[in-house]
């Protein structure tokens, strides 16, 4: 029987959706995409009946199929961008290998190449904004070849005394990434050219970053990696040397005479200007000169600098120091912006108030030549309290409260500091002349990480010779004191200052770096054999902080959880630096968090707080509590990084300081306050504590069979908010004695209270927010016989 052709309905192709027995027949395509599934029970004639899957699974399925390929795509994607990036590296290293040859740095030169530079303006003022800043270089006597050129690099200079100066990498200055590629956009450089003849320069380009730098080191990297036998690469001093304007001189030679002019920040095609500093710095710059074209480039004899400077004066602070022992001491006045940075720009006269019985000059004068401090001996004849004020031009301001008489003098100091030895800004040498002429101090240690080998494998043996060099030259009893030490910098195990007595004969620098001094036993080993002093610091600073921007900090994690202290028999940890600029070690609660700061911009408010958990022993009254007899210190912790807090919110707190109560102002006097622990630590307000227990004074231990007396006095520079004296027993922390309101206040009573062995130690927080802590007093019952 022949079969009837049937129709397809209009919209309907051939063999799609037909209707046999109230049944829906599916499709090859339906089966194809999906879109029906057989259903379950009899179906009739043919035994099956499908019905359609619902629209929100067919979309779900969709969705997970392209998640789960975009997954597996990321790795592979960013394999092959590695690979592919390393393989860039390595060709290009091949084609050009003699990129590289500078593996080392430079051994320190006084040979000079002929000519002269300057800045035109020398010096700004920090916060102010772009700038606009021109070098100009003159050729000097015999001009430069043609292929000759000039090398210019931002950068500090070391001097490393008789073996000559050293171009070092200088981290956050605060100067803006230079780049020529982009009139328009931010930190534009040109060049100009000042001759008679035909010569013309050809400028090396440059963007923000040494992309192609970066790719080569990779490369090279991955061939040693390989095995391939090649000298390790001195990183920062590379990226010194891609960051350098390149200039060379084509056509003919330049003249004596003729000059090349560079202009940071040129504004004449649109860009905005040069980013300048947010904070005070001093910048380097080093113009080195190849004149006859040999490829031998030399620094000429005069680098000019590039300061940033502090703002317009706002007050004077006076900083009076304790006098020796006929009475006679220094006083400092320096002109101060609202940030308490000196104005160096500050001239004029201003009359000062001395205190009664006190001999000093009624009037100073502040020339240009002074920068903005001015220094002036005085003289305090009697036993008692002194105090220094000034007044000058709507300006004033009054000193540190001074004491005199009894048979310890206090001297104020900084022994944690770092300069552009290591990750700071500061030239060594000028850390030394600003901490005893600028801020008055009586004491100084510059210490340099340890942990610099893995970026600076070159010259570190010449820095640790330079830092022990400069120790000695700026070691002047009486006058000021250095003391020899670095950081022991290991991000796993915790930071801790090292520090050699004076009569240490063989101080060495173990570091983290080197596997025989890698974890705290093996330096407890080392150091065993030498009379040396180890202080602990940041110990709150316990998340993952290698990065300064760890993207794993909102994990929480510590590494490990608690700090690493050494065990209470170990004589050299006696010490432990309770604050810096980084925050307060004290308590979880306590002032200054360790969080730092309050960050805007792009920096999430997820990865502020650094501060580790209470409870795994971190904190310095956990340390106490177990047992550990630690005085009490506090330092700076400064670098002198130059840029905006809000994006770099590191060291965003005053800096800390060291009080001593010694006999004189001599080394072995200092290193044995150090060592009986008759010291306290501040915010950086000079503020005076004294603290006795049955006449002991603090950091002592007292065998005491009964109540013991307790004595105090605290001299503030502003109004008390809270003093404290705590007591620690067997029931923990309580308060033994408070004041707050006037600047003073003091105490002496026989506390009974004290349950079994304790310890006491006083806390000051001021109206103007510094604080200051004591070293403990422990008091010790003597044990009864049978």
């Amino acid at each position: 029987m022949r079969r009837e052709k049937r129709k397809v309905p209009p919209g309907r192709r051939q063999g799609e959706g037909r209707i046999q027995c109230g049944h829906s027949v599916p499709s090859a395509r339906g089966k194809r995409s999906g879109g029906l599934a057989p259903a379950t029970g009899n179906g009739g004639r043919t035994g099956r009946r499908y019905q359609e899957l619902p629209a929100k699974k067919k979309k779900a399925g969709g969705i997970f199929r392209k998640a789960a390929k975009a997954i597996l795509a990321l790795p592979a994607a960013a394999l092959g961008a590695a690979a592919g990036t390393i393989a860039f590296g390595v060709m290009d290293y091949l084609y050009e290998p003699e990129f590289f040859r500078p593996g080392r740095k430079p051994r320190p030169s006084r040979e000079m190449a002929p000519g002269e530079a300057w800045l035109e303006p020398a010096m700004v003022r920090a916060g102010e904004g772009k700038q606009t800043v021109k070098l100009h270089f003159r050729c000097g006597p015999g001009g430069i070849s043609e292929d000759g050129g000039i090398k210019i690099a931002f950068c500090r200079l070391i001097d490393f005394g008789d073996k000559g100066v050293r171009p070092t990498f200088l981290y956050a200055d605060g100067w803006g990434s230079k780049q020529n590629r982009y009139p328009r956009l931010p930190n534009y450089y040109s060049c100009e050219l000042r001759t008679a003849g035909k010569a013309r320069l050809e400028v090396a380009s440059q963007g923000y970053f040494p992309l192609r730098g970066a790719v080569r080191f990779l490369g090279r990297e991955f061939l040693r990696r390989c095995g391939v036998k090649l000298e390790r690469l001195d990183v920062f001093y590379l990226y010194l040397e891609l960051r350098k304007i390149r200039i060379r001189v084509r056509g003919e030679r330049l003249s004596e005479g003729d000059e090349i002019v560079i202009t940071m920040g040129d504004r004449s095609k649109g860009s905005g200007g040069w980013s300048s500093p947010a904070h005070p710095s001093r910048v380097d710059v080093a113009v080195e000169v190849d004149e006859r074209a040999t490829g031998i480039y030399r620094l000429i004899a005069d680098c000019p600098a590039l300061e940033a400077v502090g703002g317009k004066a706002v007050s004077l602070q006076p900083v009076l120091s304790s006098c020796d022992g006929d009475g006679r001491a220094r006083l400092l006045v320096r002109a101060v912006d609202a940030k308490g940075e000196v104005d160096p720009t500050f001239t004029g006269e201003v009359q000062l108030l001395p205190a009664e019985g006190m001999n000093a000059p009624y009037r100073v004068e502040f020339r240009p030549e002074d920068r903005g401090v001015v220094a002036v001996p005085c003289e305090m004849n009697h036993p008692g309290v002194y105090r220094v004020g000034a007044v000058g031009e709507g300006l004033a301001g009054e000193s540190n409260p001074v004491t005199v008489g009894g048979d310890l003098r206090l001297y104020w100091g900084d022994l944690h500091a770092h300069t552009a030895l290591c990750d700071g800004c500061m030239e060594p040498g000028a850390f030394y002349r600003e901490s005893r002429d600028v801020l008055g101090l009586d004491f100084a240690a510059i210490t340099t990480h340890d942990t610099m080998d893995l970026f600076e494998p070159s010259g570190r043996e010449e820095e640790w010779e330079l830092a022990k060099r400069l120790q000695a030259e700026y070691n002047q009893p009486g006058r000021f004191v250095t003391l020899l030490g670095y950081e022991w910098s290991d991000h796993k195990w915790g930071h801790r200052g090292v520090y050699y007595a004076p009569e240490e004969k063989d101080p060495q620098l173990f570091s983290w770096v080197d596997a025989e001094s890698d974890t705290p036993a093996k330096l407890e080993a080392l150091l065993a054999e030498r009379d040396a002093l180890v202080i602990p610091h940041h110990t709150a600073w316990r998340r993952i902080f290698i990065a300064l921007f760890n993207w794993l900090k909102f994990l929480r994690m510590r590494v490990p959880e608690a700090y690493t202290w050494w065990s209470p028999e170990n004589e050299q940890q006696r010490l432990v630096e309770i604050y810096s600029m980084h925050g307060s070690s004290e308590s979880y609660d306590g002032p200054f968090p360790i969080t730092h700061g309050d960050p805007r911009g792009w920096f999430p408010r997820f990865l502020r707080d650094d501060r580790s958990r209470p409870g795994f022993g971190n904190y310095v009254q956990e340390a106490l509590a177990s047992g550990l007899r630690l005085g009490i210190i506090a330092g700076s912790d400064r670098h002198d990084y130059a840029v905006d807090e809000r994006f770099h919110p590191i060291d965003i707190y005053p800096r800390g300081l060291t009080a001593i109560w010694a006999d004189e102002l001599t080394p072995q006097s200092l290193w044995r306050a150090l060592w009986n622990r008759r010291v306290y630590g501040t915010t950086g307000a000079r503020m005076v504590l004294e603290f006795y227990a049955d006449g002991l004074p603090m950091g002592t231990e007292c065998f005491c069979a009964g109540s013991p007396r307790l004595q105090g006095r605290i001299l503030g520079t502003a109004r008390l908010r809270s003093a404290e004296l705590l007591r620690h027993d067997e029931r923990g922390y309580t308060v033994a004695w408070t004041a707050s309101g006037a600047a003073e206040a003091s105490f002496d009573f026989t506390d009974g209270d004290l349950r079994g062995d304790g310890f006491f130690y006083l806390r000051v927080e001021q109206e103007d927010g510094h604080c200051a802590w004591s070293s403990p007093i422990w008091i010790v019952r003597p044990v009864s016989r049978p």
